[in-house]
């Protein structure tokens, strides 16, 4: 079994290790990680909408249907996506949970298997089932940052984020997120892997818990408007600490989650620029999301940002594009501190101000305020650069 060392950063309850196994041999890095429970214990998930879906998803619904919910393990492989590899595909993931369950001594559905990486090419089974040794052995990298490695395809950077939280009585909990994603990124799943742990115990809908979680975090998130076949979130829990039934877990998620976006935003393929859409003034939230992404989307209004270009223009016409109903007359715009557009006239005097914010600052704020009604949301997402060209263009190269 994976070994308890190395593993403060998750919630007690959980170990994880990691391993190269073969499947990007040119890359020689980390490309088989698992994270292993105690016992079985509560999770749930949720999917891309996307409907090409890769092989391991309709076998992780089975399995936590089949298991009432209960999950193991959770083992991801990056490089290969298992996607358009047709039944053989979910066969292929169904062994290997077939085999990591019979090593740890639980029941099939109670794994998980989850792939990421290119999409089109059979999963090398037997590179994984020859790797469970050492992965559940003394030799393997062990602990969440090993884990969050062996996930990554074109992310520059691991993204994980672990805090010590507590409930309204003081009793301390854990909850750790980790997350995958650099391209393909929009909502509905925003494309990527995410793994939600925490040790907390309370009298929460599990699955009604992490949509809300996702509605406020994952969704508001893009990089290319283009979604991935193999999103998957999932909320795990150990049922280590019994706390208070209250905001403090579902608070917990939204903030981690949030953090993991906007880690997700920042290290979008060729990004140079975190950008933030503040969308105010919205006749619902729903309305402001919706306003958010379609200017998070603009590639007018993300090749600005690149260019450091206060094109204030660009911002409420896609805004005036999204559908929702707001009259430009009263709508204002800023860039930063900034304000840039306002009664139906812009401030060319403060587009200085607004370049400068743009050229120095390694967070861009984008804001619109509709005048129609009390909505409003923020939205995360990146620039556009060349280099998100050449990533593309060379990725199956």
């Amino acid at each position: 079994m994976i070994p308890l060392q190395d593993n403060a950063l998750l919630p007690a309850g959980f170990r994880a290790a990691a391993v190269q196994c073969g499947i990007r041999p040119r890359r020689k890095r980390l490309d088989l990680g698992l994270v292993l429970a105690d016992e079985a214990c509560p999770a749930a998930a949720i999917y891309t909408t996307n409907m090409l879906q890769g092989a391991h998803i309709p076998v992780c619904r089975e399995h936590l249907s089949r298991s009432g919910g209960m999950v193991r393990a959770v083992l991801v492989n990056s490089g290969n996506a298992n996607c358009s590899t047709g039944q053989q595909g979910i066969e292929d993931n169904r062994t290997v949970c077939r085999a990591l369950a019979e090593r740890i001594g639980c029941a099939p559905e109670q794994v998980l298997f989850l792939s990421t990486g290119v999409i089109g090419a059979r999963l090398p089974v037997e590179k994984v089932l020859e790797a469970l040794p050492e992965l559940l052995g003394q030799d393997a990298q062990q602990g969440a940052s090993a884990f969050t490695q062996a996930i990554m395809t074109t992310d520059l950077v691991p993204k994980l984020v672990a805090r010590s939280c507590a409930d309204a009585k003081g009793r301390l909990f854990r909850v750790t997120g980790i997350a995958k994603g650099s391209g393909m990124i929009h909502p509905n799943m925003a494309t990527m892997l995410s793994f939600l742990m925490t040790d907390a115990a309370c009298e929460l809908d599990m699955e009604q818990t992490l949509r809300r979680t996702a509605d406020l975090s994952y969704h508001r998130l893009s990089v290319d408007g283009d979604t991935s076949p193999n999103d998957t979130v999932v909320l795990w829990t150990s049922r280590r600490t019994r706390i208070e039934p209250s905001t403090a877990l579902p608070e917990a998620l939204r903030e981690i989650s949030q953090d993991l976006a906007r880690r997700i935003a920042v290290d979008g393929e060729g990004a140079t620029r975190l950008v933030t859409v503040e969308v105010k003034g919205a006749p619902s939230e729903a309305d402001a999301v919706h306003v958010g992404r379609t200017i998070a989307t603009s590639p007018l209004t993300k090749t600005a940002v690149h260019g450091r270009d206060p094109n204030w223009g660009r911002i409420l016409a896609a805004a005036g594009r999204s559908g929702i109903r707001f009259d430009a007359e009263r709508a204002r715009v800023w860039i930063g501190s900034s304000e840039v557009y306002s009664h139906g006239v812009p401030h060319p005097e403060n587009e200085n101000a607004a370049h400068l914010h743009m050229l120095n600052e390694k967070e861009v704020v984008l804001g619109i305020d509709l005048g129609a009604g009390p909505g409003e949301a923020q939205v995360w997402t990146c620039d556009f650069s060349a280099d998100y060209v050449h990533i593309n263009a060379d990725y199956r190269s």
